[in-house]
């Protein structure tokens, strides 16, 4: 009995050293594994990591320098029309009112989907006090001759309404108005005033030739007035070579402040300079835009 006794118990010993040996087994796989699926796991997350899309670069967006050409002086003849078509961007015309083209240029500058602004003779400071029997040549302002209907410092409220009134219905689908010549009258808060006051009414804006000392720019933030006045004259001399040094000047300004505004006039050089230059200037980042969009 002892015996039988003595050899159940070593099988007992046996059995449970069996048992702890497995349970030590299964710790060590069950460790061995979990290190195992650590070390898997991570270029898992790394190919996770390396197929999520790049963020979308935005290109900054090249700044937009914006320039108006205007053309003063529109009305005494037809001769220029042809090449002014062959520019595509916008133009601003000021055409003088009741001419003998006035009407014809208005109704042209709609047809070419340009800009027609009313360029309203105003009083310079000097002037041989003669109204013209004939018209002139465009551009030969310097004699000191008066177009016929000139709006005078002297003149009341009435007689300066009564010329403007006429002056705007004589050129039809205007956006704006710009002084031709009018040194003096542009000093004269009470007749620009009551300039003013109509413009505004009507919903036109004011381009300043700045001919000289101004009033405009304070009077017209005063009442409201839609303003704006010009940078650079670019044709004071009708060479080639001058207008486009006027022109650089024109985008240098307007790369300082944003936009600017030019001035020349119906002249074939003129026009003959543009129609080359306006692409090129295009190709360096230069918007061309009408005066309208500048205007505050």
């Amino acid at each position: 009995m002892r015996k039988k006794k003595r050899r159940e118990d070593n099988y007992l010993k046996l059995i449970y050293l069996l048992l702890a040996v497995i349970a030590i087994e299964t710790v060590f796989l069950v460790s061995s594994c979990e290190r195992r699926a650590k070390n898997d796991s991570l270029p898992i997350r790394q190919a996770v990591k390396e197929e999520k899309k790049p963020k979308k670069v935005i290109p900054k967006k090249q700044p937009s320098y914006k320039i108006a050409i205007v053309l003063d002086d529109w009305g005494y003849n037809l001769k220029n029309l042809g090449v002014l078509k062959q520019i595509k961007e916008p133009l601003t015309l000021a055409i003088l009112p009741r001419r003998a083209f006035s009407l014809a240029v208005a109704k042209a500058v709609q047809e070419l989907n340009q800009e027609a602004i009313l360029h309203l003779p105003l009083e310079p400071r000097q002037w041989l006090g003669l109204y013209e029997a004939q018209p002139r040549p465009s551009g030969q302002e310097k004699d000191g001759r008066l177009e016929p209907e000139t709006i005078l410092v002297g003149m009341d409220k009435p007689e300066a309404l009564k010329i403007l009134d006429a002056d705007i219905k004589s050129v039809p689908g205007i956006k704006g108005v710009s002084n031709h010549m009018g040194s003096r009258a542009t000093e004269s808060a009470a007749l620009m005033g009551i300039i003013f006051a109509e413009l505004k009414s009507r919903g036109l804006y004011f381009l300043d030739s700045f001919t000289g000392k101004t009033v405009c720019k304070g009077l017209a933030e005063k009442m409201g007035l839609a303003y704006e006045r010009r940078q650079v004259f670019l044709d004071n001399k009708s060479d080639e070579k001058y207008i486009l040094s006027q022109l650089e000047l024109l985008a240098k300004i307007a790369k300082q402040s944003g936009s600017a505004i030019g001035i020349g006039h119906d002249r074939p050089k003129t026009l003959e300079v543009l129609v080359k230059a306006i692409p090129e200037f295009k190709k360096r980042g230069f918007q061309f835009v009408f005066v309208s969009e500048l205007v505050q």
